[in-house]
């Protein structure tokens, strides 16, 4: 039996963050109590992964609709304005649901496509890019190579903050962030802009969030980064452009310390791994581009920002 309370078995990875949870199938109608518990569960450990979901683009969708509801990946509007084609190895034909992979245009599997490619890509909170940023994504793998890398972990921005000196995070205090939209996870200018590159942090385009976040079930603080790429990129907007890159660094060498880390290291076909991007940072290493690695991911929308900035939500 699967999808009953009963079923449902959590083992912690042991290491800073992520469970496996076991006893569900996401293939198969999941009741209202269990996506309670599950959602729980996620909050607990931030990272779970699910061996043997093997879905397809019907069933993730309906696994983010019963965890809190499907958001559109915010790159899918940008690359269909650029011209890119639905049904590609892109942009998949089901809205809702983005493929990963590197694949071209042929099916071969490449170094470089529009995406991300092989190339490894370094911390960052996924589409943080937008006003509203998903609470959570669903990673399913449909491809994967054997031993050719693409690797995935997760870092705890909790636990990073909590750690913090306390003088780090009075400096910090009641600043905001200006996230990159101009450029994707690999640091291509995305295709909207034409070849323009942003020369200033004036024409670095994207929203500006908090650096402290609050987390909307567990009540505990995250420090909340753009992805980062070379100057100018992401910028703290209240700090002069060498302030904001200095503090940037200090900041960096704080959070990207692997006791706060875990790696996913073993990906089978099959395998769902869904993250909570309230409370995680994750990156992936390169992947050998003679092997074939494709996932399908969707993203669980956020029933809003909460910033550690707001007095109201930071004493509750």
């Amino acid at each position: 039996m699967v999808n009953t309370l009963n079923d449902v078995e959590v083992v912690p990875t042991g290491a800073a963050v992520g469970a496996e949870v076991r006893g569900l199938d996401f293939a198969q109608k999941v009741p209202k109590e269990v996506a309670v518990r599950v959602n729980e569960v996620w909050a607990q450990h931030k990272v779970l992964l699910l061996r043997n979901q093997f879905l397809d683009k019907s069933s993730l969708y309906q696994a983010a609709e019963v965890l809190g509801g499907v958001q559109e990946t915010g790159s899918r509007a940008m690359n269909l304005k650029a011209g890119w084609k639905e049904g590609t190895a892109r942009i998949s034909d089901f809205p809702g649901i983005s493929y990963i992979s590197n694949l071209d245009e042929n099916g071969e599997p490449v170094l470089r496509t529009k995406g991300s490619g092989s190339l490894e890509i370094g911390w960052h909170t996924d589409n943080s890019y937008m006003q509203d940023p998903p609470m959570g994504s669903l990673l399913n793998a449909v491809e994967v190579p054997v031993d050719g890398g693409g690797h995935t972990s997760f870092l705890d921005t909790v636990a990073a903050y909590e750690s913090m000196t306390e003088s780090l995070k009075l400096e910090i205090e009641g600043l905001h962030m200006c996230h990159d939209n101009s450029h994707s996870t690999v640091g291509q200018l995305r295709a909207i802009y034409n070849g323009v590159e942003p020369t200033c942090r004036e024409e670095v385009d994207g929203p500006v969030h908090p650096l402290v976040r609050i987390h909307p079930i567990t009540g505990k603080r995250s420090i909340y980064l753009s992805r980062r790429h070379g100057f100018p990129s992401a910028y703290i907007v209240e700090l002069s452009d060498a302030e904001s890159e200095d503090l940037q660094d200090r900041i960096w060498a704080h959070v990207a310390q692997d006791k706060f880390t875990w790696t996913h290291t073993d990906w089978k076909v099959g395998d769902l791994v869904m993250w909570d991007n309230q409370q995680l940072l994750h990156k992936r290493s390169a992947i050998d581009p003679t092997q074939k690695r494709v996932m399908q991911r969707t993203l669980v929308k956020s029933e809003g920002f909460i910033s550690a900035w707001d007095s109201t939500a930071a004493a509750e």
